[in-house]
């Protein structure tokens, strides 16, 4: 998901526990608002990483190597 996916579904349950008069709903909606805010940042950070990780992909592996002779 994207960074601001996350952040639309932290909003929704935002707005769901606003609504809700059971306490325990209430901070189970809050904590989970907590957890996909976490999710965002998480994202975000993959984002910002992952133009590191396709140059990475696009080094020769170690596996195409000849192995060199050991004696």
């Amino acid at each position: 998901m994207s960074p601001v996916e996350c952040k639309e579904q932290a909003a929704q349950c935002r707005r769901m526990a606003e609504g809700e008069r059971n306490l325990r709903v209430q901070a189970i909606l809050t904590d989970m608002a907590k957890t996909w805010d976490r999710l965002a940042i998480e994202a975000e950070i993959s984002q910002r990483s992952g133009p590191s990780l396709r140059v990475m992909s696009q080094l020769p592996s170690q596996a195409s190597r000849k192995p060199s002779s050991q004696n």
